[in-house]
């Protein structure tokens, strides 16, 4: 769960699509209000602003203060300029709904009276590019006014904002925020989905498995990304045979090795019969060649066998510790011939139900790789541990350890971290390779790492239940 929620917290493609897509969907509302902003002006009734409310209240008060109210009801004659100025622009509705001054009343007027009724609050009406605000109450000798005033209409952009903010509840505002979000998730999910999934692919094929193929993780679609997965098919196909063609060339240049070598041994032998002491040293030299040489077509042949999946052995239960105890044995005698000996540390017997050849030959080259690269006088740990999900042998020299650039790479066939490293211990640069395969046939895996002081550890993690 967590790592799924870091996937989707960082920057990636699903959020840019997600963030574009939703930003498109602002921006077309935003320019929706703004053309709306422009056209219908003549039935558009907004809410009033703070600059007209201000000027509302102030033309009731004026009205008040100076009784501009009772001096048009004394009749026309008494009425002053001004008066007359301050009515210009206004319209005075009594209870009945006349307008004191008998101007005549716009219809529109009265869908003010009308909203203020219903809303309690005021409200502006744009009409021929005049604003129509009101109303607000006036009094005079006792009775009760609506003021309206009638002004150049200021119309702007955030008015038709403050009409959807008054007119809609702010639950209809996080509704339509929120289907908003969720089209938007939805269409970014949509179009990244196949990414991730074409993703699972290169990560499957990355990982070893030479059979894996985009057109099984990606959903049934007619689209580029059908094309994508189809070329990355084509390219896996490709791969494939040509690494099965390379193996099929390592396996059959090995098989056509083993005749001619198998006679220069035998033609090795008879001229010994028949050496004196100038050639024989040239002789022995031979013969230790053609030995080497012997053992690295038959490491070769089990390398393909291996890559290939021919196991030549059935699955059986047998004891770990017993295994390593066999194999500790014989590399002890091994080490104390150089001056070097194996530490041995187990913690209980543990069973393993596998193949039993494989993972000897696997934990044995390992371990005579760790003895030839420890310095003299120093030993080699073996230790074999039993974790929550693996059974784990760890083997570590005190040697030089391989930098990390390299220490990746040692697992693969004739891989040389350094050319001194292997020629000078005699090394083939197929041991770790060989082991592990085998350790990989046994469902488990390989991993190294440098000590932190010196030397190179490689632990085998073997499942549990395999």
């Amino acid at each position: 769960m967590l790592p799924s929620i870091r996937k989707l917290a960082r920057p990636n493609l699903f959020w840019k699509i997600f963030l574009w897509f939703w930003l498109a969907t602002l921006i077309t509302l935003s320019s929706v209000v703004f053309l709306y902003s422009l056209t219908g002006q003549e039935s558009k009734l907004v809410p009033i602003s703070s600059e007209e409310g201000k000027l509302l209240r102030k033309t009731a008060i004026t009205l008040q203060l100076r009784n501009i109210i009772e001096e048009v009801q004394n009749g026309p004659l008494l009425r002053s300029p001004r008066a007359r100025r301050s009515l210009e622009n206004t319209f005075i509705i009594d209870k009945h709904g006349s307008e004191i001054t008998d101007k005549e009343v716009p219809e529109f007027i009265y869908s003010l009276k009308s909203f203020y009724k219903k809303k309690g609050k005021p409200a502006t009406i744009i009409r021929d590019n005049y604003a129509y605000t009101g109303p607000e109450i006036v009094f005079s000798r006792g009775e009760h006014y609506l003021l309206f005033i009638k002004q150049k209409s200021q119309q702007h952009f955030s008015t038709v904002f403050s009409h959807l903010y008054h007119s809609i509840s702010i639950w209809h505002f996080l509704a339509a925020l929120g289907i908003s979000f969720l089209v938007c998730f939805g269409l970014a999910w949509y179009l990244t989905r196949p990414i991730h999934q074409l993703q699972k692919a290169t990560r499957a094929f990355a990982g070893g498995d030479l059979n894996a193929r985009a057109k099984d993780f990606i959903d049934k679609r007619h689209d580029e990304f059908t094309d994508l997965a189809e070329d990355f098919d084509q390219m896996a196909d490709q791969i494939y045979r040509i690494i099965q063609s390379q193996k099929r060339l390592l396996s059959d240049v090995s098989h056509e090795l083993r005749s001619p070598l198998t006679r220069m041994q035998i033609a090795a032998g008879l001229a010994q019969k028949h050496a004196n002491e100038s050639t024989q040293h040239h002789l022995d030299r031979i013969e230790l060649e053609v030995t080497r040489l012997d053992e690295m077509i038959g490491e070769l042949l089990q390398v393909a066998a291996l890559e290939r999946g021919h196991i030549y052995e059935e699955r059986s239960r047998f004891v770990i510790n017993e295994m390593l105890e066999v194999l500790v044995k014989d590399a002890q005698f091994e080490a104390q011939a150089n001056s070097k000996s194996v530490h041995f540390e187990q913690f209980g017997d543990l069973e393993f139900y596998g193949y039993y050849g494989l993972l000897a030959s696997s934990v044995e080259n390992i371990l005579r790789n760790a003895i030839r690269h420890t310095p003299t006088e120093t030993h080699v740990d073996i230790c074999l541990r039993n974790t929550e999900q693996f059974i784990e042998i760890e083997i570590c020299d005190q040697g030089q350890g391989v930098s990390e650039a390299h220490i990746q790479k040692i697992f693969e066939p004739f891989y040389r971290p350094t050319e001194a490293r292997e020629r000078t211990s005699g090394g083939t640069g197929l041991g770790l390779a060989i082991a592990k395969r085998g350790v990989e046939a046994n469902g488990g895996l390989v991993k190294a790492r440098n000590q932190t002081g010196s030397g190179l550890c490689v632990t085998i993690c073997l499942p549990k239940h395999h």
